[in-house]
């Protein structure tokens, strides 16, 4: 990879969007989001597939939980997750 000016390499995307991912938990109430990763094992890769929270999908805060309970839009509809959730789910601002 080439060098700019000041003799530094650009920063790939992918490692430019890392820098900017961050648990479910620390998103703003209304903001739009992108699934980024989910730190967590196969029992909740699969709950959270069969809600419709894969890699990729945005959706919008709705609820933040505290208290009560962390609720998103996805599309049309509202889920409702836990707060063990929301702080394994890595998300970053559309």
């Amino acid at each position: 990879m080439s060098e700019d000016s000041n003799g530094r390499r650009p920063v790939e995307p992918d490692q430019r969007a890392a820098k900017f991912t961050m648990p479910l938990a620390m998103a703003s109430l209304g903001q739009e989001v992108e699934l980024v990763t989910v730190n967590g094992g196969r029992g909740l890769l699969h709950r959270l597939a069969e809600l419709g929270l894969r890699t990729g999908v945005r959706f919008r805060i709705l609820t933040q939980g505290q208290p009560g309970p962390f609720i998103i839009l996805l599309k049309d509809t509202r889920l409702v997750l836990g707060q063990g959730m929301v702080h394994r789910i890595l998300v970053r601002p559309v």
